[in-house]
Formats: structure tokens, C-alpha cells, sequence
């Protein structure tokens, strides 16, 4: 398991991984699924973007909500089918305010200002974030 790092000029993320484990996988007729394990409170939700590495074209946007500690997004294809078989880029967002997470997250991280570890960084206006990429042939 390899992510690309990111600039941490604040020692945001240094501490223990935050996204433990993660796989993208395919079904029998070509959907594709992610699941994974993260370090958050239950509830917290997070987006997963599908992103053909060779164009950058965004290929799905899924969001998932953690339960007991693990994430499963559903099925997913394109309208026309099975994404081809291809290197993905598999980009993990969440943004800890009030629009992206439920109170009972933000209670338990203090605003995500708790989160420490591997891609725990601070948006543009200064509000906690945790933003991992990965690639994967599928």
C-alpha cells in the first residue's frame, strides 16, 4: 500500500495511518467496487474519485460513509458499461466541516483539528481535510 505524499510543513502528518487498508476490486461482470478500513469515527463521510491516470478524466465520484471502522462503495460502471480495463488513479477526500461531516464526527476529531497522520492537511481556509491517491490497474 503506497500514496503519494503531499507537502507537511506543520507535522499534520506524522502519526499513524489514517487509511489502513484499501482495495479496489472488480465483480464478475466488470463493476467495479472500493472498500477499505480508516482510523475515523462512524459516520464520517468520505468521497472516492475514479480518475483514468493517462487522461486525468474523472471516471466516477462515490461517497461513502465509515461503519465499525470500514467503507464498501457499491457497485459502479459508466452508463455504457464496465470502466475499460485501465490504470486508475483512486483519490480519497474528506473535509471535516459541517457540509461534509455530521456533528457526532466533528465532536469526536474537534473539527478533524485531533487527526494526525498520513494525509491529514489543511484546506485553503485553514479547515482539516485528509486527501490520499493511489494507482491501481483495473
Amino acid at each position: 500500500l503506497s500514496f503519494e505524499d503531499l507537502s507537511d510543513t506543520s507535522g499534520l502528518a506524522r502519526g499513524a495511518p489514517i487509511l489502513t487498508e484499501f482495495e479496489p476490486y472488480r465483480l464478475g461482470g466488470g463493476a467495479m467496487r472500493v472498500r477499505g478500513r480508516v482510523a475515523l469515527p462512524d459516520g464520517a463521510r468520505l468521497q472516492i474519485k475514479v480518475v483514468r491516470a493517462a487522461s486525468d478524466e474523472a471516471m466516477q465520484v462515490v461517497q461513502v460513509t465509515v461503519e465499525g471502522g470500514a467503507f464498501e462503495t457499491a457497485p459502479f460502471m459508466t452508463p455504457t458499461g464496465p470502466l475499460p480495463e485501465d490504470l486508475y488513479r483512486f483519490e480519497v477526500l474528506a473535509h471535516f466541516n459541517p457540509a461534509w461531516q455530521p456533528e457526532g464526527v466533528l465532536r469526536a476529531t474537534d473539527g478533524g483539528r485531533r487527526l494526525r497522520g498520513p494525509g491529514i492537511t489543511r484546506g485553503a481556509a485553514g479547515q482539516p481535510a485528509f486527501f490520499l491517491r493511489q494507482e491501481v490497474r483495473l
